[in-house]
């Protein structure tokens, strides 16, 4: 029956989707935040335990999430101070290059004494009237496009609002959320599955926090190396392509490409020869740091060898492609220590059987 009514569920799914979609973007969202919280939180609560008067765990809680909300927007905004001025200045010495040799351009032509009767005969050849007929008829379309792109964004802008309202209410009340979702699950679940979920979940929020930290130390390397390497190679803007390398290495999938093609292109604007220096070194930068760095860095993290963190990164450059690779270990991570736990569970079984014999 729902065959039949393909479109009609396919409508109601999407329905679905876009409707559930801010509270999943606030989870994730809050996912993220949760581990510097944590981390804030503890080291608050070992600072003001000789305190004679010590704050409460509420209060504790409210501080590090304005001091992590802090520390982001801290890092976002001299992220933008660095970057926008540079772009500025590249689009304006681009600007002053253009018009110093405007005159010699036009000196060149002048002294080539080029015929330009093929551009009048095809102007003469054009149909204004029909021409100007078609531009008519298009802008129905453009403007129909237009409406689109505009409410698109406004879509995603308010979805975006109500998923950081959400991961705020996440993070500020995160105990309460984990009592009432255990609850949930010792009640609707077997004993046996509702353990078994509990601790998945558990493994899970551990090795997330564990591969975070991890891929953050990774990311300051990252950056450390790619300013130094632009240095070496009298490249420009090296301080600059750090820090951003450094900030788009925690964005999953796409953070490489963001970073690799705003600094080519900033280059581009000083160099073109220098571009082609600049992607080389990068990709070199990136291939070390890949191979070398990032297995001993995040393994040791989550608890993988080299090799294993290697493997996973391998394996999901082949499946997802380059940006991709590096954020595989995580799942690989959980899933090895599954199986481990599930073949202690079978040796201890085997050897108790075996013992009993």
């Amino acid at each position: 029956m729902a065959l039949l009514r393909l479109s009609s569920v396919l409508t109601f799914a999407a329905q679905l989707v876009d409707l559930v979609l801010p509270i999943l973007a606030g989870g994730i969202l809050a996912l993220f935040i949760n581990v510097p919280m944590t981390g804030l939180e503890k080291r608050l609560k070992r600072l003001f335990c000789k305190a004679k008067k010590q704050p409460s765990d509420k209060a504790l809680h409210l501080l590090s999430f304005f001091i992590t909300l802090l520390g982001v927007v801290l890092v976002l905004v001299l992220a933008l101070t660095l970057l926008i001025p540079e772009l500025v200045q590249s689009f304006h010495s681009l600007y002053v290059q253009i018009e110093a040799n405007i005159p010699r351009w036009t000196a060149y032509l002048s002294a080539q004494d080029t015929n330009m009767d093929w551009l009048m005969h095809w102007l003469e050849g054009i149909d204004w009237e029909q021409l100007l007929h078609r531009i008519t008829n298009s802008i129905d379309t453009v403007l129909v496009n237009a409406v689109g792109a505009v409410s698109a964004t406004v879509n995603i802008v308010v979805t975006a609002s109500f998923a950081l309202i959400i991961s705020i209410y996440m993070s500020l009340g995160a105990e309460s959320l984990c009592h009432h979702a255990r609850t949930l699950v010792c009640a609707y679940l077997k004993p046996s599955h509702a353990a078994g979920l509990l601790k998945f979940c558990r493994l899970f929020r551990q090795s997330f926090a564990n591969f975070l930290t991890g891929q953050c130390s990774e990311a300051v390397i990252l950056g450390v190396l790619m300013t130094l390497a632009f240095s070496v190679f009298r490249i420009p803007y090296g301080s600059l392509v750090g820090m951003l390398t450094a900030i788009c290495a925690i964005i999953p999938y796409v953070g490489a490409l963001i970073s690799c093609v705003v600094s080519v292109f900033l280059v581009l604007l000083v160099d073109p020869v220098l571009a082609v220096r600049c992607l080389i070194v990068y990709l070199a930068v990136q291939f070390i740091e890949n191979q070398f760095i990032y297995p001993r860095v995040v393994g040791k993290s989550v608890g993988l060898s080299p090799l294993y963190t290697l493997v996973a990164a391998m394996i999901g450059g082949k499946r997802n492609g380059f940006c991709h690779e590096k954020f595989q270990s995580f799942p690989f991570s959980v899933s090895l220590f599954r199986a481990a736990a599930s073949a202690a569970r079978r040796s201890a079984r085997s050897r108790s059987a075996w013992l009993r014999r």
